[in-house]
């Protein structure tokens, strides 16, 4: 069962938060999630200021700055981006502009640094100001002590976009996991830029292996997850690989798919079941050279 963000442990908020529950919620010791624009950002507080993931949506950030002020007025020391989408870059440049640093994948500063198209959209997005993009870019995985704490991060290999990455809080035991787990919404898969269903197969093996029975796993939107849930979504994440992978063998669309019944007697309910087929499909075939050794 999820976890409900109002249910945590209690934390000392400052009265100006404590007044808004909606806002911002206790998660554990020094952290908490703000709902940026419905986006999450995972605020912990340390004596050399803050450590965000994720800035939220570009009209949210004047509001998420005053917040950030209230809870430290050090301001934010080192932001995450978990992936490169605006939900999770909207606050960057403010953020920048305060001098604080930026980790991301390199394929998010590659993807903030460039025009990108969004074929959802049939438009190309600007390129992000150089002030918000990230100044420390990973391939593989890190550590930084901030204050007290040791935080851990890593990339994962393609579960929502080609740039995810996670943030392990390994003090608080606090994965922030962006849009590479998905809880009670239907998973995310952005197959125009590399995002595919077993990449979340095998990042959601990575993330179940980093975390423990006490593990709380905070998405990129919705409550925040204890392990069994990350368990329970990434068996039925391999469960729809496997089923996936062999309808698609038999020449299937997605239309047949979902006429295969490729979503039935799983633990989800989904809310837009040809999005995510379609999405799948297009991913998987990006991705034609994992489905076997005789297909071209």
């Amino acid at each position: 069962m999820q976890l409900s963000l109002g249910s945590l442990a209690a934390l000392s908020l400052p009265a100006a938060l404590a007044q808004d529950k909606a806002d911002a919620m206790p998660v554990r010791d020094s952290l908490l999630v703000i709902n940026a624009g419905g986006t999450n950002a995972v605020v912990f507080n340390t004596s050399e200021g803050l450590v965000l993931v994720d800035s939220g949506a570009a009209a949210y950030s004047a509001q998420l700055m005053n917040m950030l002020k209230d809870i430290n007025a050090a301001g934010v020391h080192t932001l995450f981006n978990t992936h490169w989408h605006e939900e999770q870059c909207g606050g960057n440049e403010a953020i920048g502009n305060t001098g604080a640093r930026i980790i991301a994948h390199a394929k998010t500063w590659q993807r903030l640094s460039t025009e990108y198209y969004l074929p959802q959209e049939a438009r190309y997005h600007k390129p992000l100001a150089e002030i918000g993009r990230p100044t420390v870019k990973l391939h593989d995985k890190g550590s930084v002590q901030i204050g007290n704490s040791a935080i851990d991060y890593g990339a994962l290999v393609e579960p929502h976009t080609d740039g995810d990455i996670y943030v392990h809080f390994r003090d608080a035991n606090v994965i922030a996991a962006g849009g590479a787990v998905s809880g009670k919404q239907d998973p995310e898969l952005d197959w125009y830029s590399g995002g595919w269903v077993g990449g979340r197969a095998n990042s959601l093996d990575m993330l179940v292996q980093l975390s423990n029975a006490d593990t709380l796993i905070v998405p990129a939107s919705g409550r925040v997850m204890s392990q069994a849930d990350l368990i329970a979504e990434r068996d039925m994440t391999h469960e729809l690989y496997k089923r996936l992978n062999t309808l698609i063998r038999k020449g299937c669309s997605a239309d047949c798919m979902q006429q295969e019944g490729a979503l039935a007697g799983l633990m989800h309910t989904w809310q837009d079941p040809d999005k995510f087929l379609y999405a799948a499909y297009k991913g998987l075939w990006a991705h034609h050279y994992n489905l076997a050794a005789d297909i071209l």
